[in-house]
């Protein structure tokens, strides 16, 4: 590991280079003492896959070395921002990585000065950090890549199951409203047959990034099979869903696709659904699919709102 003498309010590196030798022999570390600390920490994190917890072990069992009053780790790459406590006046931010793979960003406060002393034993614990929090991310990245569709990046089945079953929890705990969309691009056997499915799964990938730019933040689409998507909206009343379904129908209709020299025009039918205390994950879904069906039946490019 190499470190850089600590500033307040920057960002410096905690490196290491993918040996956990080097890393016992360090300077800071090179009395039997900080080897067992150092060894006993990094059993204690390997015993988690999950990075939120292994920052929240780590912060408990630095504290009675290092007082600390607030702990934030950041890594934007797997949309990761995890804070213990509140932020105090003064802070010590490391950059963590692994073999030149960025881990996240690391950052400890409180509203006392941390000593020279302080900063050298903290950059020392880091190394027991490195390992455990690298294959919690790696696992984390293996978990998010398995429920994403590989084609239009947005997820999969999996994923939507996954989270419905979290939304409709919510909304019910919460009583709070909870809409969903159902699309489907109307005679798309008819591009794959005319053009070829090169240009079907580009049509496919223009249909995603155009409903994205319709979608909040909040809202989460995901692709339920064949040219069918799926979109869970929290929060959202029969009034909001439907609000979004039009605007998402109207520029995907206005949309041109150009590729290989063809243009292309598509259009969708879509059913709508909010939730009724009656609902469970599979009746949800069963209802907004129907709805779809019922535009399909009524002409396509349509919206059709669920009994």
């Amino acid at each position: 590991m190499s470190s850089v003498p600590q500033t307040d309010n920057k960002i410096l590196p905690v490196k290491s280079n993918g040996s956990l030798a080097s890393l016992l022999n360090t300077k800071r570390q090179n009395t039997i003492a900080g080897n067992d600390r150092i060894l006993h920490l990094t059993g204690l994190l390997q015993t988690s896959l999950n990075a939120e917890e292994i920052i929240s072990h780590f912060s408990n069992e630095i504290s009675p070395l290092i007082a600390h009053d607030h702990v934030n780790y950041v890594n934007e790459k797997l949309d990761i921002n995890f804070v213990i406590g509140s932020r105090a006046r003064y802070s010590l931010t490391y950059e963590l990585t692994i073999n030149e793979i960025r881990l996240g960003i690391l950052s400890f406060s409180r509203n006392k000065k941390f000593t020279d002393a302080e900063t050298g034993e903290l950059e020392s614990l880091i190394c027991a950090l490195h390992y455990p929090l690298r294959n919690a991310l790696l696992y984390s990245e293996a978990v998010h890549a398995a429920h994403k569709d590989p084609l239009t990046g947005v997820g999969n089945r999996a994923a939507m199951t996954t989270t419905l079953h979290r939304e409709l929890e919510k909304a019910f705990r919460h009583s709070r409203s909870l809409g969903v969309i159902m699309m489907d691009i109307d005679h798309f056997k008819k591009i794959n047959d005319k053009y070829g499915h090169s240009i079907g799964d580009f049509a496919l990938q223009s249909l995603v990034e155009c409903a994205e730019k319709s979608v909040r933040i909040s809202d989460m689409m995901f692709r339920y099979g064949g040219e069918e998507f799926v979109i869970v909206l929290p929060e959202t009343d029969e009034t909001g869903v439907l609000r979004l379904a039009k605007r998402i129908r109207r520029r995907v209709e206005k949309l041109e696709i150009r590729i290989q020299g063809h243009s292309i025009n598509i259009t969708v039918s879509i059913g709508i659904a909010t939730l009724r205390e009656s609902d469970d994950e599979k009746s949800f879904i069963a209802r907004a699919d129907d709805a779809l069906y019922q535009a399909k039946r009524d002409g396509r490019n349509c919206i059709r709102i669920a009994m």
